[in-house]
Order: C-alpha cells, then structure tokens, then sequence
C-alpha cells in the first residue's frame, strides 16, 4: 500500500511539473506576442508622427513661405552656411511649423551654438497632444556634383521666365523618438538631439530609446522674397 501510494505521489509531482512548464511556456509565449505587438504599435505611431513632419515639409503653401530670406531653404543659399545642418524641433501645436529664430545649426567642425541652442528639442517639448513622441527635424544641402540641369523644374526650360528654376538639393531628415519606454533621462535625452542626424540614431540606440528615422531629399527653389 506504502508503495502505490509513492508511485501515486510521484506521477501526481510529474502532471505538476508538467503542468507548470505548459503554463510558464504558454505565459512567455503571450509575454512575447504582448512586446510583438506593443513594438509593431510603437513603431506605428513613430512612424506617423515621423511623415507627419514630412508632409508639412512638402505642402505648397509652407514651400512658399520658406523660400523667403528668413525661411529654412533660404537658409542655404549664404555660401557661409552651405555645410550646416539646420535643425528645429517639430510640434504639431505650433503656431508656425518653422521659425528661423526657433531653429539651430550644427557646423561641419560639431559647434551647435552658431545661431543659439533654442531649434534642439527639449525633453518636454513633444510633438503631439499625447505628451509622448518628441521629433527633430534635420536639414542639409547636398553638395555633390550633379547632372546638368537636373536642378531645373521637370516640364519647364530656361527660357520660360515666369518658372523659378531650383537652387537647392536639400536632403531631409526627421527623428521621432518615444522616450517614456526607456530608462533615459531628461539631460541624456537633449545631449543626443544635439548631435548629427547620421549619429543621433546610434545615440538613441545606446539608451534603448524606440525611434524611428525618415529621410526624403528635395529639390526647391525661386526667388528668395523678404515676408512682411
């Protein structure tokens, strides 16, 4: 009797250990599939938030603004300022999606305070209502050789003088970061948003810091006006 009871005893201990390794196999697995698709939504939203800057880079209506002699593409056309990179941050609430007095520039030699330090952004200052995603905006004018004419306006000729020709090829680049998934602080968050767009990325990367990065180049031009 002593001896079915411990065989009893000892198959019940087994359908426990069983049990229990289906169940922590089965809880790891909803863990897994839970960060799958909190990281597909964070990338989601990231990546909104990101085209969202895009789309205001590409609406006709602001093109036109910032081809005035206080605008972001006529920032570029001083030959002191060819190979900055001009940076601003991106908030949906703004009254103005780019003022030249908000914005900042990083030298090609890495000095960040040619124009003020007030275009990085700060780790309160976000990008939509949500009070989550921060977003930078970096600009920089390509300097390699192109074809010739490839800078004119497709469908148009130099002989048609009511068309502007384009001045500059400027290559676009827009960080949307979510910081409150990491553990990075406030002073490590702004020291990143001051470095180059082609090192931000790894800066974020070191802190674990959700991003995600677009890039569009354009082509834009006409005849810089001074705004009222």
């Amino acid at each position: 009797m002593n001896r079915q009871q411990g065989m009893t005893l000892i198959i019940v201990l087994i359908l426990i250990l069983l049990i229990t390794a289906v169940s922590t196999l089965a809880v790891r697995s909803s863990i897994v599939g839970l960060k799958v698709a909190t990281n597909s939504h964070i990338q989601a939203l990231l990546m909104e938030n990101s085209d969202a800057a895009l789309f205001n880079m590409e609406d006709p209506r602001l093109v036109a603004r910032q081809l005035a002699q206080d605008g972001m593409y006529s920032y570029f056309t001083a030959s002191e300022n060819g190979e900055d990179e001009l940076v601003f941050c991106y908030r949906a609430a703004a009254t103005d999606f780019f003022r030249l007095d908000q914005a900042s520039v990083i030298t090609p030699n890495g000095v960040t305070t040619k124009i003020g330090e007030q275009g990085f952004c700060k780790a309160n200052q976000f990008a939509t209502g949500r009070a989550a995603i921060l977003a930078q905006v970096y600009l920089k004018k390509n300097l390699e050789s192109s074809a010739p004419l490839s800078q004119l306006i497709q469908g148009t000729s130099l002989g048609q003088s009511l068309l502007p020709i384009a001045s500059h090829q400027i290559g676009v680049t827009v960080i949307s970061v979510l910081p409150s998934f990491s553990q990075i602080s406030s002073a490590q968050l702004e020291a990143c948003f001051k470095k180059r767009a082609s090192e931000v990325s790894q800066c974020f990367n070191q802190y674990n810091v959700p991003y995600n990065t677009q890039h569009a180049d354009y082509v834009v031009g006409g005849q810089p006006n001074q705004t009222d």
